[in-house]
């Protein structure tokens, strides 16, 4: 009998030993859940190899695979400061990503589409009541590998129009010598100025047996950051002619912000296995995962607000960018109105020569002092068993799992403001605003005043799914090679709750400054609050050249005791709002699945055409119930619906000699709507700052699911210093879901309902080129010199007769590219990579109150001309360096977004300014030692 014990300590590490425990199998990728518990002959010893072998791995895997696709293996994350899967994608060749508020790189887009489908060792995962997963759960550190599918095949689990992902975990049988591997990472978050730790434990073992060789597994991780990201922006343009400016011609924003992300994340994972190989034949598997992921980040706001009441403006710099707009009353964009004879027509309006602003001083100005509090915690359970039998030519495999997802948001808030004497506004100072203003008023609560109104809102959403399949094959002989067929059963739950309360000063009999009730503003100073209710709650590095502010302490609105201070002062319970009838949904969804699969394989002389050919039919049924109101009554509404689609699927690979080889693959593949989407009931929020518009919610029943027919030809040439490839794709969707907004009047007042609809059709073409090479001939420790990039063409449409026609799709920049410096030779390794993306559409502003052109030709016309926000072209430069002091000791530096690019945003035309975000820099140290 002979024992095996296994235990690695892990972090994110750049250049750790993560390699030390990657699966070092490099078959071709199944989506079958069990597909990585093989049988012992399958498997190979695992051992450290260099930034080199993974990337070969990774070509290995796109070479054989049978669909396009491309991978990283965990030698590869491990080579790069990758805290989080999105960062490790970025290099993928077809993948986007972008900064999100907890400064991170999240966002995931394959072929600039986020409808992606992720497993983690093929079993669909999801997070609540969505349809997807948020990627930012699961570390990094935790997986053996990420597969990126951009073409899919029958056997694969229905639900991404975009392609899918799958993430790798280690399983015991992938080890087979004794390792102890200890490693830790300081990762310096230079806007933070945070040292953040990162560790974890993994710990495996096999034994023969009785029974049986037996083999066990556990990986845990943990990490903590501080984030800040700094966010400086100018809001919609508004007419400056009406009061209080009145002064014409002038685009002004309505808020000019200083509001950067302050926070906290949390995380902390776990899974383990046990294989158990029963016999020759048979092997059965048991699985856990646990992820728990919590961000307090929120924003925190030094906001002026030229439009509050007695507000003035000069030394005006006009840009000599103008144009006519349609300008309504209140100098917004005129909208929509539902006439009782059921015709649709335009608020009154004049047209005016508007022109926007270089720069301009605002006197008598009310600043906006607020903060957000938001504590926001997602966990999610996985168990997981199954079996592989093979016999033979026959292989049957079964696999059945079970998911829960919960999260809770709390986000309460308070604001508070001061009329200052004067603000200089520098509009475009280097695509972004910046912001003069007496040095003496960020951080003094002299003037101080409650404002507006407080906010309770919280959310909770949960989320099951019991998912099994069984799935065999058979080997044959003759032009079709193999058949393989499968059954799967799913059901999903989801739950989701909400209430999202507005109590204004004015509920209280207090005024609220910068409107006519000014006179009876409460200072904080009169309140009976604690004396930490205000602090310093973040720095605007436009403000005054960088400056420090303060506002509602974010730690205070956390804490019941601060709670139930100001729920005291508006004479509201002292605990959680109930949640709110109409802004709660239950859903539920069984979906039964079947489909077969031939493989064939014909020989051509010295070539050899292969591939699959198949069918899945996946039949949904689903149940949604809600509640609406009708004044004070509540009552239940349920929306039943179902569905079946057929998505064919066929690949040809043509293998030429001497390693080259091209692929032609056509494949129909579904998104089904979000259930948020699909709920038939209105949901109303009031907003209490007087500059922002009340919101709503009105989900559509009767969208229909996404359905997408792809075509993908490829060229690969593989040769022993590395690889090229050329893929050019086309995707015609249809039925694609979109949410937009619309201004409507509702119990009279002014509401920006938010919408999902189907647009007619999408075209999304593009081409990726993709290689690496290592200069083999060159001498000495030259020799260990490579390079690595990738570019990709997305080019995208939007068809019918949808408002967005001709545009292109949201999120979608048409060039992305990756060009990287790599060493891998002895001790050393190190890599330098630049990746960069176009502009890209950011958002649909077509319902907001933004002053846009119009088409002279239908200037009296009832329509809202489309109305975009955009980000300019930005890239980061990423770089890491290992070495190995001996086969036990390595040490590695790295850092991402070394040269501190920025996000920059505009709206509508480039000279016209949105924003301009500090992504974060982060340098890091680790060590890894092996026992």
């Amino acid at each position: 009998m002979r024992f095996k014990l296994l235990g690695a300590v892990s972090a994110t590490a750049v250049f750790v030993s993560i390699p030390a425990i990657a699966q070092d199998t490099v078959a071709t990728p199944s989506s079958d859940a069990s597909a990585d518990a093989t049988a012992p002959a399958d498997f190979e010893e695992v051992v450290v190899t260099g930034v080199r072998q993974s990337l070969e791995r990774a070509a290995e895997v796109k070479r054989d695979s049978v669909q396009v696709v491309d991978s990283i293996v965990a030698t590869d994350i491990g080579k790069l400061p990758d805290p989080t899967v999105a960062a490790a994608l970025q290099r993928v060749p077809g993948i986007q990503v972008q900064n999100d508020r907890n400064n991170e790189l999240s966002g995931v887009r394959i072929r600039g589409l986020t409808d992606i489908l992720t497993t983690v060792n093929g079993r669909e995962v999801i997070t609540t009541t969505g349809r997807g997963f948020d990627l930012q759960d699961v570390p990094a550190e935790a997986l053996a590998r990420i597969d990126a599918f951009k073409s899919q095949t029958v056997d694969q689990i229905e639900g991404g129009v975009a392609g899918a992902l799958d993430l790798r975990l280690n399983r015991p049988f992938s080890f087979s010598e004794p390792t102890l591997v200890v490693t830790a990472r300081d990762n310096y978050a230079d806007i933070a100025d945070a040292h953040n730790p990162q560790f974890g434990v993994l710990a495996a073992g096999t034994r023969d047996t009785a029974i049986g060789e037996i083999g066990a597994l556990i990986n845990a991780t943990y990490s903590k950051a501080e984030n800040i990201r700094s966010v400086s922006n100018l809001s919609e343009r508004r007419y400056s002619g009406v009061a209080p400016l009145n002064v014409p011609d002038l685009l002004v924003p309505q808020v000019l912000r200083n509001m950067p992300d302050v926070g906290d994340i949390d995380r902390k994972q776990a899974n383990a296995a046990v294989q158990w190989q029963a016999t020759p034949s048979l092997q059965v598997y048991a699985d856990g995962l646990y992820t728990h992921f919590r961000s307090t980040t929120g924003f925190a706001g030094f906001n002026p607000q030229p439009f509050t009441n007695n507000s003035r403006i000069s030394d005006v710099t006009v840009s000599d960018y103008c144009f006519d707009a349609r300008v309504n009353a209140q100098g917004t964009n005129p909208t929509l109105v539902n006439n009782a004879d059921g015709t649709v027509s335009i608020q009154p309006f004049t047209v005016r020569r508007v022109c926007e602003l270089e720069s301009a001083r605002f006197d008598n100005v009310v600043i906006n002092q607020n903060s957000s509090s938001e504590d926001i915690t997602q966990r999610n359970k996985m168990i997981a068993t199954g079996m592989n039998f093979e016999q033979g030519r026959a292989k049957v495999m079964f696999d059945v799992a079970y998911q829960t997802s919960r999260s809770f948001l709390e986000n309460f808030n308070a604001e508070v403001g001061q009329r200052v004497p004067t603000v200089f506004v520098d509009l475009d100072d280097d695509d972004g605003p910046s912001f003069t203003i007496d040095p003496s008023i960020p951080l003094s609560a002299a003037n101080l005043s409650l404002r507006n109104s407080i906010n309770q809102n919280y959310t909770q959403g949960e989320g099951e799914l019991l998912q099994a399949r069984l799935d065999g094959e058979l080997e044959l002989d003759g032009f079709v090679s193999r058949i393989k067929t499968g059954l799967r059963y799913a059901k999903r739950e989801a739950t989701f709750q909400e209430v999202r309360q507005t109590n204004t000063v004015q509920s209280i009999g207090f005024g609220n400054i910068g409107t006519p009730t000014e006179a009876n503003a409460r200072l904080i100073s009169s309140l009976p609050l604690s004396p930490d209710f205000l602090g310093v709650i973040g720095e605007a590095p436009r403000l005054n050249g960088g400056a420090e502010f303060l506002g509602v302490n974010p730690a205070y609105l956390r804490s019941e005791r601060g709670r139930n201070e100001l729920r005291s002062l508006f004479n509201l319970p002292l605990r959680q709002p109930d949640f709110e009838p109409t802004k709660e949904f239950n859903a539920e969804e069984p979906t039964y699945a079947a489909y077969v699969e031939g493989a064939y394989e014909i020989p051509l002389g010295s070539l050899t055409l292969d591939g699959v050919v198949g069918t899945r039919v996946v039949k949904t049924e689903r149940t949604i119930e809600g509640f609406e109101r009708t004044g004070s009554t509540f009552s239940p509404v349920q929306a039943d619906t179902s569905d079946v689609d057929v998505l064919p699927a066929a690949t040809a690979r043509l293998v030429f000699p001497n390693s080259f080889q091209t692929r032609l693959t056509y494949s129909r593949s579904m998104r089904r709507p979000d259930f948020a989407s699909l709920n038939p009931a209105e949901s109303l929020t009031l907003v209490g700052n007087v500059f922002l518009l009340n919101t709503g919610t009105r989900g559509n029943p009767n969208l229909k699911p996404q359905q997408s027919d792809s075509i993908d030809l490829t060229a690969e040439y593989y040769f022993d210093s590395g690889y090229a490839a050329v893929t050019g794709y086309y995707r015609s969707i249809k039925d694609r879901v979109v949410t937009a907004s619309t201004q409507e009047t509702i119990d009279g007042l002014n509401y920006l309902i938010s919408t999902p609809r189907n647009v007619g059709s999408v075209d999304l073409q593009g081409v990726e080129v993709s290689a690496q090479y290592f200069f083999d001939f060159l001498p000495g420790a030259w020799s260990g010199v490579g390079v690595q990039g990738a570019f990709t063409l997305a080019d995208s449409e939007i068809k019918g007769d949808d408002p967005l026609a001709g545009n292109e799709l949201v999120g979608v920049s048409k060039y992305n590219y990756t060009v990287g410096l790599l060493y891998d030779k002895s001790a050393i390794s190190g890599r330098l990579i630049w990746t960069h993306r176009s502009k890209y559409i950011n958002a649909d502003n077509t319902g907001g109150v933004a002053l846009r052109p119009f088409d002279p030709d239908r200037v009296n016309e009832a329509y809202v001309p489309v109305f975009l926000s955009y980000v300019r072209p930005a890239g980061r430069l990423d770089f890491s360096i290992g070495y190995d002091v001996t086969d036990a000791v390595r040490v590695d530096i790295g850092g991402t977004n070394i040269l501190r690019n920025k996000t920059a945003s505009y709206w509508g035309n480039e000279r016209v300014v949105l924003g301009l975000m500090g992504d974060e820099t982060i340098y890091s140290v680790g060590a890894r030692v092996k026992f």
